[in-house]
């Protein structure tokens, strides 16, 4: 008997360490462990050369009704909805803003069912996502600008745009021109849609 109760509380010791990195220390070890390299000097780079830092992010995929088959506004979305806002939004802010990028790049896949949303679920869902990716700190926003690649969990492929035209239109609305060109210091950025592509 004893030995089921030092087995327990060792289990339980063990849950707690676990939770507290989880919640804590992990996402500070990006922090405490990353850095941007640092250029090799050559005749083509100086000293005086300002090196772009891109922070790079891909497929946030906000869940919404769509993702798990969960019935819309039911307790256990809003629970999931919730927490993996919450993490996302931890992570963006210990893991990303800390290095101060001079660009943010969101590789597409910005919510998870796009397409299939009515308005105001997507309404809900940009909400969502200005929260979790705010560039908002200790009550100033930071300079950092951000671009938008269009994911197929954003518009959908070429077949989808015949049916449901409204969909393009809130994402350029929102998140701007999904084929375009970017200078940022020496390197230039072409973003094509290539969901468009498809048919």
């Amino acid at each position: 008997m004893h030995s089921f109760t030092l087995l327990t509380v060792f289990l339980c010791g063990f849950w707690a360490v676990t939770l507290l990195y989880g919640e804590m220390v992990a996402y500070w070890a990006a922090f405490w462990t990353c850095s941007w390299p640092q250029p090799r000097l050559s005749s083509s780079f100086s000293k005086t050369d300002h090196y772009v830092k891109v922070a790079v992010l891909a497929d946030p995929q906000l869940m919404d009704r769509t993702s798990h088959g969960l019935p819309p506004k039911s307790l256990l979305l809003e629970a999931a909805q919730f927490y993996t806002d919450l993490y996302m939004r931890r992570s963006f802010r210990s893991s990303i803003l800390p290095f101060k990028p001079d660009l943010i790049v969101f590789l597409g896949d910005q919510f998870d069912g796009g397409p299939f949303l009515s308005d105001e679920e997507w309404q809900e869902s940009l909400n969502r996502f200005k929260h979790i990716f705010s560039l908002n700190e200790k009550g100033r926003d930071l300079a950092i600008p951000i671009y938008y690649l269009s994911g197929n969990h954003d518009i959908g492929y070429a077949g989808f745009h015949s049916q449901y035209p409204k969909v393009i239109s809130h994402y350029e609305k929102e998140f701007g021109a999904r084929n375009y060109q970017i200078s940022v210091g020496k390197i230039n950025f072409i973003v094509v849609d290539a969901q468009t592509l498809d048919g």
